[in-house]
């Protein structure tokens, strides 16, 4: 590194995911624009270059608060190692429980978005170790709803739509993957729609699309774009007409592939929630399960009001080793043969993989 030039060190304590920290790249450009010549490093846990002697500033993320533990023993390693310098700390897990982080680290988290870095392109070139074939940005950022299960509103407050999003789009990748919250809800949807038809590369819309939003005139608009797979959340039991209704439009307008999102673990009991990937299954779409989590910092599950461990550890053994990429797949005879026909047969078949496991963990 040339005398005088700035060295910024930007930090993913656990790579969990396939998409890098899009936060970090965004930040990279931002310290460009502000620092003329500076030298930007994008870092993975704590493989520091030898080269790397006296960084201006360390900007270190967050994900799953679950994983908070790591990231406060990173940001205490680099304090340690980098005393002079500028210890920044952000993303959703540090937003969500930003007084455990200082509690440890004395370091006052970011919460929310840097909006500095909001308005710069990502640097494509820093992938944190991914290989990549997306670009990724958002439409729109927040959500309308404010369901009791989500925490967006902490990250993300207000919902707007984003004026300029194509200028995160890298030309030379095929594809544009959106993490927008509830794009259907963005008052540029027309617009965005034009937009995309000019880019002509493949969407994804990977958290989902609202299903209360996706009419027949939503559908035909975009049928016309080169979405792969369609997303939609089944939250709750309440949501079955809307969720019926968006299979049936996307299965008319549209080739592509159905796959939509199915909490489970919060106020639901295991016989809605068998109610509602039997029922995805019957009209052929992926059922995707999420089992939701407190906003804590333990690794533990947290059964809902009713659910049990068993029940939680049975159901995630069951995506893990039966199903690819944790969907349940469109076979009527295998979704029967692990959960069975009825909601009881479902709880049993969980309980008795439980049993199972624990009898193999015994015999190690």
């Amino acid at each position: 590194m040339a005398k005088g030039v700035k060295q910024f060190l930007l930090v993913e304590p656990i790579a969990k995911t396939p998409y890098p920290p899009l936060g970090l790249m965004k930040i990279a450009n931002m310290l460009r624009e502000q620092h003329t010549g500076c030298e930007v490093l994008g870092i993975v846990g704590i493989d520091v270059p030898r080269t790397v002697r006296r960084p201006a500033a360390v900007y270190i993320t967050s994900l799953f608060t679950w994983d908070l533990q790591r990231v406060v023993r990173c940001i205490q390693l680099y304090s340690d190692r980098f005393p002079r310098a500028d210890i920044h700390v952000g993303g959703i897990a540090a937003s969500l429980l930003p007084e455990y982080v200082k509690k440890r680290t004395g370091v006052t988290p970011h919460i929310g978005l840097l909006k500095d870095a909001e308005k710069c392109a990502p640097d494509y070139s820093l992938t944190f170790g991914r290989r990549i074939n997306a670009s990724i940005t958002f439409a729109s950022r927040g959500c309308p709803r404010h369901c009791r299960f989500c925490h967006v509103a902490v990250h993300e407050p207000e919902f707007v739509p984003r004026n300029q999003w194509q200028n995160d789009i890298c030309g030379q990748l095929p594809k544009i993957i959106f993490w927008d919250n509830n794009w259907l809800a963005s008052p540029n949807f027309s617009r965005d729609c034009d937009t995309i038809t000019k880019l002509g590369k493949v969407v994804d819309f990977n958290q989902g699309l609202d299903a209360r939003l996706y009419d027949s005139q939503v559908a035909k608009r975009l049928a016309n774009l080169r979405f792969n797979p369609i997303r939609f959340a089944f939250d709750d039991i309440k949501s079955e007409p809307y969720v019926l209704r968006a299979i049936k439009l996307a299965k008319k307008h549209s080739k592509a592939e159905i796959r939509i999102y199915v909490l489970y673990n919060f106020e639901d009991t295991p016989v809605d929630f068998y109610h509602r990937i039997s029922l995805l299954n019957q009209h052929g779409a992926l059922a995707f399960p999420m089992e939701y989590r407190e906003a804590t910092s333990s690794p533990r599950k947290f059964p809902g009001p009713h659910w049990d461990v068993p029940l939680l550890r049975a159901m995630k053994l069951t995506l893990i080793f039966y199903y690819k990429r944790g969907m349940i797949t469109e076979s009527r005879g295998s979704f029967e043969s692990i959960y069975g026909r009825t909601a009881r047969e479902f709880v049993s078949k969980l309980h008795e993989i439980y049993e199972y496991d624990k009898k193999l963990k015994g015999n190690r």
